[in-house]
This record gives C-alpha cells, sequence and structure tokens, in this order.
C-alpha cells in the first residue's frame, strides 16, 4: 500500500485484479449473453459506481470518447473557462461536502493546467480525481500532437499517479483512483487514458458480468485506518502505556494548549468536548479554522504569521502542545529553532512536552521534533481521550490567557471617508452570523485571505476555504463554483483580492452559464499587497512588480458577463450596499469595494519566532 500510494508501478499489482475479474459495469445490460462496451463505458461506469456526482470538463480530442458519455447523462457536469480552474472547482467542491467529483481534461496543455491544482489538493489533503486523455499507446513518444508525459510531470504532486495499459484493467483503475484519494491522508489522484483505450471494446458475457458484479470493490490498497489499527493492536501493551503516560502529562500540565489542524475536522463535536471537559485553550491551523467555535470563552482563534499574537504568545508560553491534525505548517510555527522553548523545556523536565495525533505517519517528526507521537486517526485518540481527561482548573494559566486575548486583537481603522478592508469584513460578517451554517466564504490569496480569517470568526468547519500551503492566487472564484454547486441551498460568498481575481475572473462565464448564486467582494487597492509590503519591509520599498496599473473596472466588467454588479468607494455608503450585496437574491452579484493599501497585522516575519511579532504599522504606507 505504501509505495502503491509513492507511485510505484501499477503493473506489479495487475495479476491481482486479472485473478479477481472485478470489472463491474452498473449500467450494462444483462439480457444478452455477450455485450460489447467501450473503454469509454468502463470509465463511465466506475465513475458512478464510485458515487460521481458531478464532473468539472474541459473538452479535447483524446477525452472526447469519455466526454460524450456525460451527454444527457445521470452525472452533472460543468464546463469552466480553464482546465486549472476545473481542478479548483472540484477542490472547493471536496472541500465544503462529502460528495464526490470528477475531474476531466484532454491531454498536453490540456493536462498540464491541472498541475496546480493537483499539487494544491494534495498539499491541502483534499480528495480530487483528475483523469486525462492522452494521445494513442503508439504515438506516445513521438511528441506528437498534443502530448504531454502527463505521469511523469504529475507523480511527484499526486498520491498516486498511473497511466493505463489495457481496457482489462480500466475498472479497477478507476477503483482504486477513488481509494487512495479518499483513505488516509486525503489527496489528489491522476489517471491517464489513451485515446486507443478509452475507444476500444471489451466483450464480455452476463454470467461473467455476474460473477465480477458479486464480487466486493474493496482492491489492494487496505484502509489507512484499519492497518494503524492493527499496528497498535500488535503493540497493545507498550501503546497503552504510551497513551496513559500521555494522559498524565495533558491532565497535570499547568500551562496546555491544543492546536488543531484540519485532520481534526471529522471529529470536531468530540474535539469540542474534549476540550471544554479539560479546560485547555485551543487555537488551529487557517484550514481548521471553526472546528471549535471562535466565540467560545476556550477559544484563542487561529495561530501563525498573521494569526492571532494571543494565540502566538500562548504557544510559546505553554508547557504542553497537544498537536491534533495537523503537520506543523511553517506559516503556523515561525522559525523552528525558537518554537514552542516553554514545552521542550518541560519535557526535558518530566512535566510537558509536544504530542503529535496525525492519520500519515510521515508527518510525524517531519518538521517538529515531538515528544509523543500517536499515528492514528484523531476521532480515534479523542475517544479514548475523553474518558481519561480531567478537568484542572489552571487559574493562574487561563488568567494569563484571558490576559492576552484582551491585550492583542487584530487591528481595527476608522476613518470618516476612506474604506479599510476590515471595515467591509467585519460588515458582511455581522450581517451574515445569523446565518448559521449556511454560509460559505472562499477567498484567494493574498492580504484579503489573511483578513478574512481574522475578521470573519467560524462557528464550525469549513466556514472559510482557500489555498493555504501552496497559496495559490485566483483559487477563491472557482473554489466559490465548487461549493455552490456542492451546496446550491446555502449563501457562498467569494472575497478576493484585485490581483488575485484578475487571474481567474473569466469564469465568471462558467458562473452566469449555470446561473450560480455566488457572490463576489473585490477588495481592490490596485496592488498585490502581501508582496507589497515584504517590498517595503524587506526590499527597502523597491516597489518592483506588485503593483497593479491598470485594472480593469470589476463592476463594468462583471456587467458584461451579464452579472449584476455594485461598486463602493465611500464609508459612508458602506452599509446600505453590503446590504443590497447580501440581499440580492435574482442570481450572482459582484461588488468592487475600492479600500486603501494597509499592512496586515500581526506578521511574524521570516526568521523569526511566533512571539516576535510586528504588531503595528507606525509608518504610514506610501506607494508611489
Amino acid at each position: 500500500m505504501r509505495f502503491l500510494i509513492n507511485n510505484t508501478p501499477f503493473k506489479r499489482y495487475r495479476h491481482f485484479f486479472f485473478n479477481r475479474k472485478n470489472l463491474i459495469l452498473s449500467d450494462i445490460g444483462k439480457k444478452k449473453d455477450k455485450k460489447i462496451v467501450t473503454g469509454s463505458d468502463i470509465v463511465f461506469s466506475g465513475l458512478r459506481r464510485n458515487n460521481v456526482e458531478h464532473a468539472f470538463i474541459y473538452s479535447g480530442g483524446s477525452i472526447m470518447p469519455i466526454i460524450d458519455k456525460f451527454y444527457n447523462s445521470s452525472i452533472k457536469y460543468t464546463i469552466n473557462s480553464h482546465e486549472q480552474n476545473c481542478g479548483h472547482a472540484a477542490t472547493g467542491f471536496s472541500k465544503t461536502s462529502n460528495k464526490r467529483c470528477a475531474v476531466l481534461v484532454t491531454s498536453g496543455p490540456g493536462f498540464t493546467n491541472t498541475i496546480t491544482p493537483l499539487l494544491d489538493a494534495t498539499n491541502d489533503s483534499t480528495p480530487l480525481v483528475i483523469i486525462s486523455g492522452q494521445v494513442a499507446k503508439q504515438a506516445i513518444g513521438t511528441n506528437a500532437f498534443q502530448e504531454a508525459p502527463s505521469v511523469e510531470l504529475s507523480k511527484n504532486v499526486t498520491k498516486w499517479s498511473y497511466q493505463v495499459e489495457n481496457i482489462e484493467e480500466l475498472s479497477d483503475v478507476i477503483d482504486e483512483a477513488y481509494k487512495v484519494a479518499y483513505s488516509g491522508k486525503k489527496g489528489a489522484v491522476h489517471i491517464d487514458i489513451p485515446k486507443c483505450i478509452s475507444s476500444g471494446n471489451l466483450e464480455i458475457t452476463s454470467e461473467y458480468y455476474k460473477k465480477m458484479n458479486s464480487i466486493n470493490v474493496n482492491n489492494i490498497c487496505d484502509n489507512v485506518k484499519n492497518q494503524i489499527f492493527m499496528n497498535n493492536l500488535e503493540n497493545n501493551y507498550s501503546y497503552l502505556l504510551k497513551f496513559n503516560r500521555t494522559m498524565k502529562v495533558i491532565n497535570n500540565s499547568k500551562k496546555p494548549i491544543i492546536y488543531l489542524g484540519q485532520g481534526c475536522k471529522d471529529s470536531y463535536k468530540l474535539l469540542r468536548q474534549f476540550a471544554i471537559k479539560s479546560n485547555i485553550p485551543v487555537t488551529s491551523t487557517i484550514h481548521a479554522n471553526g472546528i471549535f467555535d471562535e466565540d467560545h470563552d476556550l477559544s484563542l482563534q487561529w495561530c501563525g504569521m498573521h494569526g492571532n499574537p494571543a494565540a502566538n504568545f500562548a504557544l510559546q508560553e505553554a508547557d504542553t502542545i497537544i498537536a491534533l491534525g495537523s503537520r506543523f505548517d511553517d506559516r503556523t510555527t515561525g522559525v523552528i529553532s525558537k518554537y514552542a522553548p516553554k514545552a521542550i523545556e518541560a519535557y526535558r523536565d518530566g512535566n510537558g512536552g509536544i504530542i503529535h495525533v496525525n492519520i500519515e505517519n510521515s508527518e510525524i517528526n517531519k518538521v517538529i521534533n515531538s515528544h509523543y507521537n500517536f499515528n492514528e486517526d484523531c476521532l480515534d485518540f479523542l475517544e479514548k481521550a475523553i474518558n481519561l481527561c480531567e478537568y484542572n482548573e489552571r487559574q493562574q494559566w487561563m488568567n494569563r490567557i484571558n490576559e492576552l486575548k484582551e491585550e492583542y486583537k487584530f487591528p481595527y481603522n476608522n476613518h470618516n471617508s476612506k474604506i479599510f478592508m476590515e471595515n467591509v469584513l467585519t460588515n458582511i460578517y455581522n450581517k451574515t452570523k445569523g446565518l448559521q451554517d449556511n454560509v460559505i466564504f472562499t477567498t484567494g490569496v493574498g492580504n484579503h485571505q489573511m483578513q478574512t480569517y481574522q475578521y470573519i470568526k467560524s462557528h464550525y468547519p469549513s466556514k472559510i476555504i482557500s489555498s493555504g500551503s501552496l497559496g495559490v492566487m485566483g483559487a477563491g472564484l472557482p473554489y466559490a463554483i465548487g461549493a455552490q454547486i456542492a451546496n446550491p441551498n446555502k449563501m457562498v460568498i467569494c472575497i478576493d483580492g484585485d490581483s488575485s481575481f484578475n487571474m481567474t475572473l473569466t469564469d465568471m462565464k462558467t458562473i452566469v452559464e449555470n446561473n450560480l448564486p455566488v457572490k463576489i467582494a473585490v477588495m481592490n487597492n490596485n496592488s498585490q499587497m502581501m508582496v507589497t509590503i515584504w517590498e517595503k519591509l524587506f526590499f527597502n520599498q523597491r516597489y518592483t512588480a506588485t503593483i497593479n496599473k491598470r485594472n480593469p473596472c470589476f463592476k463594468t466588467l462583471a456587467e458584461g458577463y451579464g452579472i449584476k454588479a455594485l461598486k463602493c468607494e465611500n464609508i459612508n455608503l458602506l452599509n446600505v450596499v453590503v446590504d443590497e450585496f447580501l440581499d440580492y437574491k435574482d442570481g450572482p452579484i459582484l461588488c468592487e469595494f475600492k479600500i486603501e493599501k494597509t499592512m496586515c497585522l500581526p506578521l511574524v516575519a521570516p526568521g523569526k519566532a511566533l512571539n516576535e511579532m510586528i504588531l503595528e504599522d507606525n509608518e504610514e504606507l506610501k506607494i508611489e
């Protein structure tokens, strides 16, 4: 299983498939003794069998035989304006639902345009299956029209990448693709299908069909969670000793903190019980935002480069850090050599340390050398921990936590005419909070992304989704498309910056074509602001490549696509404009907000510890 996920050639396992004869085609008639099916029939049946509800597609020569099967089919599909947007829309679909989808693109540039969403999904642990067409087998390696070495390009950015070699293995390959993408630490899978295989024929008998259909669709890749359970069972005694010792550390700790990653999302209810029962404050990564209600007294919101200062100080002062489903991303740790000094010191004294729970074993001791490690699902860990955790008043620590929360808040600018980003975001948050879990926010990447997490609190998982590890500018709009399709009855709001929005704004066409009621808020300050700030702080104000000298009028542009559009340039009109923006119910709407250029604070600069933050901008930022 391990080397399959790391792209060991699929043919090593071919004997499993052919011995099992596992070709299950749910849409093939059973009346005739023999049936001729095409490779495209097999692919489409495999998608249906794996509960795929929606596909994001962009057609072309090598994928057309498979795309044709979607005509008047039971699987709905969306045609994005670009293959990269197909991948991001599918990611938004998966991030905001438990539903399954697929991406289908053609060979050559059609596939190479999906490399970014493949890596984005893998880095952010999001299940994504991309099926690409390929030139016929006899043409591979001849530099044929729209040929690309797709598997060679994708194998390092996916959990599994494979080019189908014959039609007989096609059914099992589709099953395996979804099994790998959704098992263990979720991620991206790429399947490359030569046109001669998707257009090829396979003859099967009804008797053979019945035999094949009776076999379970459990392929070679063992369930990761079950495998971990077996490993723990084999070492049961030592595991129990370690677990009990860890719970004693937690219960006896004087300054503990829970640090959440999105791997804890599926166990958020139990996590909340555990934190409250043990009286331990909680912080998170941006992806884990909302797993613990940010309005709760124990919440420190999110931590890291632009995170809550109180959370950053608390992590550095804590004697015990309980990391659940996180991977210690560099943006949440600051410089590694200065991370968690008190917890490391407490471990040496036998009174604390760093506890790490992660379903993916390779993440443990990868970034941070933790002290008590559990390679298991957070739900399994919490189900045991909830019975052994004890309430501890920790009055001194809780006083310190409350003191930090009171002293350090995200900055807020007020002006009698100018609009700052936080003015817009706070207004939107206050007016959507009552929707409870019926609103989803997506963002691009930049200052607007960080400030969205700062000023829009999360009370449930996946309220805000964005590109974290890879940091893909422009992902916000296609994310919103996927989120709206997966959640048709929820309000979906895309918060984007002008630079980020410029990258994928052509997908407004997709929104209009599908009449998706997505709300787009463009924060326009004519700059790539996050990088502009770095030019100011670290490059002696040499503003080289971050100023947008000729942005379009986004209001006019949206109207050109047939989208209702607004524009707000004065703080005195903000309340009225936001009301109109949020209340509009006749389809998509865009509102362009002309905002001031400001720093996103706090900021943990490169090479600095979490507690070495820039907390205020004493000099007015002027961009020539």
